[in-house]
């Protein structure tokens, strides 16, 4: 296993020289997972970014085709964010060519055209939502028969327990009322108990969090090794300052994290004047454009220019790069952490001279979309030290028993209706009509429309071409905890040209002109814009907060043209 785990690091980072030790701590966790498989388990790997921890969980994976002893015939890679799916699809299809391998690799998730519902390729990348809706019979392949519905609807959970799943970045499993570590809780334990092999991935795991992960699991096992991982990360916490272009050093490559996407927008464009290269990566970009954004900043990376990527949690994690300067806005602990572990992560040549790595970390106006209790426990921790191995000590610190319990209480009543849910789903039965959430939130897809999809145009319709429309979306996500994010949905879109009740006619799709919102954000439909309304460059125009007037929209088309 040892000599295909250094297959893997080749194939992936053709210019790094294999470190030794580290590739005996890889091979050693590795094996002792392969070791183990024979019921079910669930796996804690919790190792500090850079370590490799996504060669230890596929190399068990991989070696039972090499040695012909198998002990799963499927494997779920499971991502917390859409953003982080191609990434690791790339990294696995890499793999899988260098170890000439014949294993088929998918991804079956909210923004595939064709879903699968879990049961097509070997090796399935789905996201936590999906790989949920399938095991609670939400997410299931469904047909009218004879007269009355029926479908698979056990199919996906009894593959599931028959499989390797993997939770990568483990911690982001997470939300604003703790709703989804207990929800997949339940979830996860009950495939362990029933004869899965599950292992979390993850660089900051606070116990809070994994303790209701793991409660119900009757087998845990932590992998754990004797670490001496120091950081060169020098970190300096400007907390008395807020982060604006003028602090920012356009020299070398540059990662800047902000909060809210509002403020890493404004900051792009302020840097673009500044910088040469600048990005920025956000959530509430289009496919495409995030696609177009990640193969950039990855030719520059080779190249080795200088460069500034600009972005929000997303950048947090499953980044690839190796960054020499971090500015970032506070944020809790474990998310700090992550921020941090995107920098001074890879050295070419061992006994290379390392460049100075600096992550500056900045107060912000309001915490916002962050709970102020964590952020001044966080800061806390920050005024006493800003070493490293310090952050990572304090995560526990700062979640302690109470801040959790009074994050729980705001999303008791979700849960309560989960527990619910599941009590009354059985096998064999049909899905229940009931309502089931994993997180506090719904999202809406924003299809974002120009030119070149537009094959037609009337007063009350417009008629679109199919092929590249799914690449011009983006989800955007209403928390039912609070309005904020509701709010500024509605006063975004408030008298623009919005279109919705899409229907496909003749190969073509179309949407029909809407004068309000209230039942398409209450049914979670799609939405269809113009770009020139309401995106630009830097995505979804989140800051805009006038409404536009429909002779506005038609002003700014007329001058383009």
């Amino acid at each position: 296993m040892k000599e295909l785990i250094a297959e893997m690091i080749k194939s992936w980072n053709e210019k790094g020289e294999i470190d030794n030790e580290r590739l005996e701590l890889q091979y050693k966790l590795a094996k002792e997972i392969f070791d183990k498989v024979d019921e079910g388990r669930l796996f804690i790997l919790n190792l500090p970014t850079g370590i490799g921890k996504t060669e230890i969980f596929l190399a068990p994976f991989f070696y039972q085709f090499k040695v012909n002893d198998f002990f799963a015939g499927r494997m779920y890679i499971v991502e917390p964010t859409h953003a982080l799916l191609t990434q690791m699809r790339d990294r696995v299809c890499n793999y899988v060519i260098g170890l000439q391998l014949d294993i088929p690799i998918g991804e079956d998730h909210g923004d595939v055209e064709n879903p699968t519902f879990l049961y097509t390729a070997p090796i399935t990348l789905t996201t936590i939502d999906s790989f949920a809706y399938g095991f609670l019979a939400k997410r299931v392949n469904k047909w009218w028969k004879y007269g009355y519905e029926t479908g698979r609807y056990t199919l996906p959970v009894g593959l599931m327990g028959n499989s390797y799943i993997v939770f990568d970045e483990a911690h982001l499993i997470q939300d604003s009322v703790f709703l989804s570590p207990r929800v997949m809780g339940k979830i996860i334990c009950n495939l362990v108990n029933s004869g899965a092999i599950v292992v979390f991935s993850s660089a900051t795991l606070p116990k809070a969090l994994l303790e209701r992960l793991t409660r119900e699991c009757k087998k845990v096992e932590n992998l754990t090794v004797d670490l001496n991982v120091k950081s060169d990360v020098k970190i300096t916490f400007n907390g008395d300052k807020q982060l604006t272009e003028n602090e920012i050093d356009c020299e070398g490559n540059t990662l800047v994290i902000l909060n809210t996407v509002e403020r890493a927008r404004s900051l792009y464009k302020k840097l673009r004047d500044k910088c040469k290269n600048v990005y920025i990566l956000h959530s509430l970009m289009a496919i495409e454009d995030r696609r177009k954004v990640y193969d950039s900043v990855k030719i520059k990376m080779n190249n080795e220019d200088d460069l500034v990527l600009i972005g929000t949690q997303t950048l947090e994690v499953g980044l690839d790069f190796s960054f020499e300067k971090l500015y970032a806005e506070i944020s809790p602990i474990d998310s700090l952490i992550q921020r941090v572990g995107r920098i001074g992560r890879r050295k070419e040549k061992k006994n290379e001279k390392s460049k100075e790595v600096n992550a500056i970390i900045f107060d912000v106006e309001n915490n916002l979309p962050y709970l102020d209790s964590i952020i001044k426990a966080t800061k806390d921790v920050l005024h006493s030290s800003t070493a490293y191995d310090n952050l990572v000590n304090s995560i526990d610190t700062v979640y302690d028993a109470n801040k959790v319990k009074e994050i729980e209480e705001k999303g008791d009543l979700f849960y309560v209706e989960f527990l619910e849910y599941i009590e009354n789903l059985h096998l064999f039965s049909y899905p229940l009509e009931d309502e089931v959430l994993v997180r506090p939130s719904n999202y809406i897809i924003i299809f974002i429309l120009d030119d070149s999809l537009i094959e037609s145009e009337s007063d009350k319709e417009l008629v679109l071409r199919k092929d590249g429309l799914d690449d011009k979306s983006l989800k955007y996500s209403i928390s039912l905890v609070d309005n904020h994010s509701l709010k500024r949905l509605t006063t975004l879109l408030n008298g623009g040209n919005i279109y919705s009740y899409p229907y496909e006619k003749g190969g073509k799709i179309h949407v029909k002109k809407v004068t309000t919102l209230d039942r398409i954000i209450n049914n979670a439909l799609s939405i269809y814009v113009r770009k020139d309304d309401l995106y630009d460059e830097a995505g979804l125009k989140v800051e805009l907060d006038k409404p536009k007037s429909e002779s506005e929209g038609k002003k700014r088309r007329s001058k383009k043209k």
